[in-house]
């Protein structure tokens, strides 16, 4: 018989915990990485517009959200009108499996019985109003792992969007 002394126990439960804690609220992290800096006059950008946000319909209003308020705090004014800067925020995704290459992760059927594995990617491009020189890019990406007959999970996105977003727009040139 196998005995397992106690203080081992304890420390494989306490190892178990707090493994359990972190694959549990993993779901929410978004990697993301800038992809082009620093080309542009940044001094004479002081407004942007949002143009074809290319975003899934179910959550375009959180993302743009999330979007204006990291970059607002970094002194942008939004103007759809005359921003100095055009943004696009774009979708795509990279099914993992390559049997799975046709299956549109976002249009999910009921009848479907595989799980679904891709990468969901925002590209996010900024280009001058005037001219349309591309002055900063980056993109911000997450692993999903769908079941069958699961649907999309937006509680919490919203929160995990801003961080993102803040810590991929810490790379932008401040006016």
């Amino acid at each position: 018989m196998f005995k397992l002394h106690p203080v081992k126990a304890i420390g494989s439960l306490l190892f178990l915990t707090i493994l359990t804690a972190c694959s549990s609220t993993a779901g929410t992290r978004i990697g993301n990485t800038v992809t082009l800096c620093c080309p542009g006059n940044y001094a004479n950008y002081q407004s942007y517009a949002i143009e074809d946000a290319g975003v899934p319909f179910f959550m375009r209003d959180y993302v743009i959200m999330e979007f204006d308020t990291a970059f607002q705090e970094l002194g942008m004014v939004r103007n759809d009108g005359s921003g100095d800067i055009i943004v696009n925020l774009n979708y795509r995704h990279v099914n993992l499996d390559s049997e799975q290459q046709d299956i549109d992760p976002l249009m999910r059927v009921e009848s479907m019985t595989v799980e679904l594995r891709y990468i969901a990617n925002i590209d996010i491009s900024m280009r001058e109003r005037a001219g349309g020189k591309i002055v900063w890019e980056g993109t911000i990406s997450r692993i999903h792992t769908v079941q069958p007959g699961e649907y999309m999970h937006e509680e919490g996105a919203s929160t995990a969007f801003l961080a993102t977003f803040r810590d991929l727009l810490s790379e932008y040139p401040r006016n």
